[in-house]
């Protein structure tokens, strides 16, 4: 994301930069996925225009070339070759939980199963996606338990036949875990400018919110200006705005700048020090932007990219 940047709250005490967010905004913002509270992330804004003019953002979309990207499966296919749907549990013990008023149909107790981790489960059709959440639609009740459709914490799904990051080689996929890092917004897909949530999927969100005077539409875990999205999902032929497609749009950025390759072999620093410096103009967090706002170190983004390999 160019002009906007979200990473450690920088607290302007220009009267022309006033900011204020409500007690009730911060709780809404601390929700974690219906069990415990993340920590927030914090915002820092660029200046606004001198003139104290509303400051528009910028993002730099290369355009399209021959370079080489990450050919994306459509789907995995089971012995009798129809589409095989499943969702991967993690390293985390999760849960299925039941949608708003299944739960009123069932037991008490009984609106919550447990998923083990690192097991892999059958669905009925492809998982879905709202907010933070993955929907799915097992196969079958899981033992012990009535429930067979509902939620599941996206961050505790480490793959799907929904396809996204987790198809990715492990450095391209730790490089994005640190692109998120860099633009505040980690493993949230469903943050708009200044961390206010959505729900639904069905397209880029297109609402403005504005901080003080820098108004924008950031939408997504790579913060993608609407202007930036929607040639991005037309030459792609992307139909929502799912995590999947965010992953998809963000490789086709990095393709078109020519940092796929870099990216590719990130684990070499002169690697991801380079793949950094061909994206800087389009993310505004990224050492070297153009944009004159606050930006994370490289040596900071090196150790964030390490710790982010290291899980995979």
């Amino acid at each position: 994301m160019a002009r906007i940047n979200l990473f450690p709250l920088i607290l302007l005490a220009s009267a022309l930069l006033p900011l204020r967010v409500s007690a009730q905004a911060l709780d809404e913002l601390l929700r974690y996925g219906g069990t415990e509270a993340a920590a927030l992330p914090e915002l820092s804004l660029p200046l606004p225009a001198a003139d104290g003019t509303e400051a528009e953002p910028e993002q730099y979309l290369p355009p399209d070339n021959d370079e080489p990207g990450f050919e994306w499966e459509s789907f995995s296919k089971s012995d009798d070759g129809t589409a095989e749907q499943f969702i991967y549990i993690g390293a985390e013990a999760s849960f299925l939980k039941a949608f708003p008023g299944q739960a009123e149909d069932l037991a008490p107790g009984t609106g919550k199963c447990g998923l083990t981790p690192h097991t892999r489960y059958a669905a009925a059709s492809v998982p879905g996606f709202e907010g933070e959440h993955m929907t799915v639609q097992l196969a079958a009740p899981l033992p012990g338990c009535s429930l067979a459709a509902g939620y599941v914490y996206m961050p505790h799904v480490s793959s799907s036949s929904a396809g996204g990051a987790w198809e990715l080689p492990r450095t391209v996929h730790a490089f994005l875990d640190t692109l998120a890092y860099a633009e505040g917004t980690k493993a949230n897909y469903n943050y708009i400018f200044t961390f206010v949530p959505f729900d639904n999927y069905g397209d880029h969100p297109r609402v403005k919110k504005c901080a003080g005077r820098l108004c924008s539409t950031a939408a997504g875990r790579y913060q993608f200006l609407a202007k930036t999205w929607d040639p991005l999902a037309s030459a792609l032929g992307l139909r929502d705005f799912t995590p999947p497609n965010q992953e998809k749009a963000t490789l086709e950025i990095i393709r078109r700048a020519g940092a796929y390759n870099r990216v590719l072999r990130s684990s070499v620093y002169e690697n991801f020090t380079s793949a950094l410096s061909k994206l800087n103009r389009t993310w505004a967090s990224l050492p070297g932007s153009p944009y004159g706002q606050p930006t994370h170190s490289t040596a900071q983004l090196w150790r964030v990219y390490r710790a982010a390999l290291a899980k995979y």
